[in-house]
């Protein structure tokens, strides 16, 4: 995971809770930053319907 503050690449995670979502709380070791990222599991049937709106979304647009 990239860093918000300072665009590194390697963070670490100090801790993850999981349920219906994943929460990992994060440190960057090169500017000391703390965050939190939420990772939002989806089926593959919420997938092929997200991909579908933003197609039709993408086509109806007038360019």
């Amino acid at each position: 995971m990239i860093c918000p503050k300072c665009a590194y690449e390697k963070t670490c995670v100090i801790a993850t809770i999981k349920s219906t979502t994943v929460q990992r709380w994060r440190k960057c070791p090169k500017c000391g930053t703390s965050f939190c990222t939420i990772e939002i599991l989806k089926t593959d049937e919420e997938l092929n319907r997200y991909a579908k709106e933003a197609l039709k979304e993408k086509l109806d647009r007038p360019e």
